[in-house]
């Protein structure tokens, strides 16, 4: 190597070599002190971007756990609370159950219907004052909402929760609109029916009874009930009273003479002494001179006369209450009974005019009604007896709802788990990719130090050579 003195290469060497060894030094101590071993780009562009991938993953599935934990409250909040709206429609059905039966007086049924509408008020309260966050849960303006449970858009799991007011809950129903009494009964024809995504027709023979044909219609759908009943009112004309009539009438297959028929009171008594062996209750009410029997089966009532029957007449009651109008009792006459559909979902009839129970003739397609627990009281056995078909079926709405937020809740509990062990899983490659190795950065550390302090040293010698230049000069 020349001896020189405008260039020191050796000093020049030295110099790149302190400067390498400080950068890297540099590089040593951020790596050390952040504890991380990727601080910018040129620490490694591509596992920079291995790390924000991941990084934005793991923050992600941490929120995603947050929010599926919420979903979880939510839905736990709005079944505790249909669990409470549950109890109060199973105090509300003991009530009606109470005032169905005969021996309650006015006053008594008066009572219990005072404690069924404060029950009535209470389940619109719960539905009004159930929330979470600020949200009202229960009163139908939640509806259905997305909850998101992934790291990436559109990973999410509906949550869908009911209006369970009084005003809403209850049974979709279709009454019969019943059949006058006649020498032929019901027509017979198809009937089907359409409804919680099934369809289905039944064939019902011509003078069918309403039990026969209920349980026809019992689950022909799926969550359809039909209940039937027979009430027949009677009157007796005043021509009976100079002209006793005699009539037989047979209730599923037991037939009974009743002869010397003066009056509504002597009906009656007759009608009291075999109502064991016709299977009927007997309701006479003397005060108003009114007189009916029911059949809680539905059979048909029928008649076949003997004597002056004609001054007797017969009236058959619908499925909302209503007496239609009435007929002589004559020979071969048929009374047939009414007929309640229900169910927690909707449904229709088509060709319900046919058999001319459910519409009149020429109709062809009849949709159910929403019958609410709010419309319902129970101040008579009539009045009860209809709002057990509506509370059997807003609990059974209620239980649907708590089957399918169990569902929900059962999903996101799976969903937490599994993102949890991504998260996991997830946060060790992260680590790898960008955590600071203490063992080999301290090791590095040393030996950059080392490099330094050496670099230094020799930069002290190199930068002694151009003097060398003087002693050849003297």
């Amino acid at each position: 190597m020349a001896l020189t003195v405008n260039t020191n290469i050796a000093s020049i060497t030295t110099q790149v070599a302190l400067n390498k060894a400080a950068s890297s030094l540099q590089t040593s101590m951020q790596s050390l002190s952040t504890g991380v071993q990727i601080n910018s780009a040129k620490d490694g562009a591509s596992a920079l971007q291995q790390g924000d991938r991941i990084t934005s993953q793991v923050n992600g599935l941490g929120q995603a756990i947050k929010n599926a934990n919420n979903g979880t409250s939510i839905a736990q909040t709005a079944e505790g609370a249909m669990q409470a709206s549950t109890d109060i429609l199973q105090k509300m059905r003991t009530l009606a159950l109470s005032s169905a039966t005969g021996s309650l007086s006015d006053a008594d049924r008066t009572s219990n219907n005072d404690e069924y509408q404060a029950l009535t008020s209470e389940l619109t309260r719960i539905s009004q004052t159930t929330t979470f966050g600020g949200q009202k849960l229960l009163d139908g303006s939640y509806g259905t909402k997305a909850i998101q449970v992934g790291a990436n858009a559109n990973e999410t799991i509906n949550l869908s929760l009911d209006n369970v007011a009084a005003n809403n809950i209850g049974s979709q129903q279709i009454k019969s609109v019943g059949v006058a009494p006649s020498t032929t009964g019901v027509a017979g024809g198809v009937i089907g029916v359409t409804g919680n995504g099934q369809s289905a027709s039944i064939t019902v023979a011509a003078g069918a009874s309403a039990k026969t044909i209920a349980s026809q219609l019992t689950g022909a759908v799926g969550g359809l009930s039909a209940t039937a009943s027979t009430e027949a009112q009677f009157t007796v004309g005043a021509a009976a009273a100079t002209t006793p009539a005699s009539f037989t009438m047979t209730i599923g297959g037991q037939a009974t003479t009743f002869t010397g028929v003066t009056n509504t009171a002597n009906l009656a008594d007759q009608l009291k002494s075999n109502a064991a062996k016709l299977g009927i209750s007997v309701n006479f009410d003397e005060s108003k001179g009114t007189l009916s029997v029911k059949s809680d089966t539905g059979e048909n009532i029928g008649f076949s006369a003997s004597t002056d029957a004609g001054s007797i007449t017969v009236a058959t009651k619908d499925g909302k209450g209503a007496y239609g109008t009435a007929v002589a009792v004559a020979d071969g006459l048929i009374a047939t009974g009414a007929v309640s559909l229900d169910s927690s979902k909707g449904y229709s009839l088509n060709g319900a005019g046919v058999t001319g129970l459910f519409a009149g003739t020429g109709v062809t397609t009849i949709a159910s009604a929403k019958t609410t627990v709010a419309s319902t009281d129970v101040t008579s056995a009539f009045n009860a007896q209809a709002a057990i078909a509506v509370i059997d079926g807003a609990i059974s709405g209620i239980d649907s709802s708590r089957s399918g937020l169990g569902a929900v809740q059962n999903r996101l509990a799976t969903t937490v788990d599994n993102l949890t062990n991504i998260q996991k899983n997830s946060t060790a490659a992260r680590s790898t990719i960008m955590d600071t190795d203490f063992a080999a950065a301290t090791a590095e550390l040393t030996k950059q130090q080392t490099l330094q302090s050496a670099s230094t040293a020799i930069l002290s010698q190199a930068n002694q050579l151009p003097s060398a230049v003087l002693k050849l000069l003297q």
